[in-house]
């Protein structure tokens, strides 16, 4: 999943940068929208691109690290943040 940077970038090499392609697959979008909403959710994340891939078609270029702590840092699925107890139960607020 990871890509070099292109050549003309002269990024450090400890900075992973990756395309809209990628940051897409990494999100698990699919389909023909996919690049569409990877761009909409780095935006409602706060992240924006550090570059361009040279030519006419290049995709923008987003820093690998803060695409993958954003993504690590998103809620889970469920019942919007509320935490199970040890039997694998969701807890409410009268159950503590």
């Amino acid at each position: 999943m990871t890509t070099d940077p292109p050549p003309a970038l002269s990024a450090p090499a400890a900075q992973e940068l990756w395309t809209i392609s990628t940051v897409a697959e990494y999100l698990g979008f699919t389909g023909a929208s996919a690049t569409g909403s990877a761009r909409r959710q780095l935006s409602r994340w706060g992240i924006a691109a550090v570059g361009r891939e040279p030519g006419r078609s290049g995709q923008s270029l987003y820093r690998a690290a803060q695409v993958r702590a954003a993504h690590l840092a998103r809620p889970g699925r469920g019942r919007h943040g509320a935490r199970r107890n040890e039997g694998g139960r969701f807890t409410t607020s009268s159950d503590t």
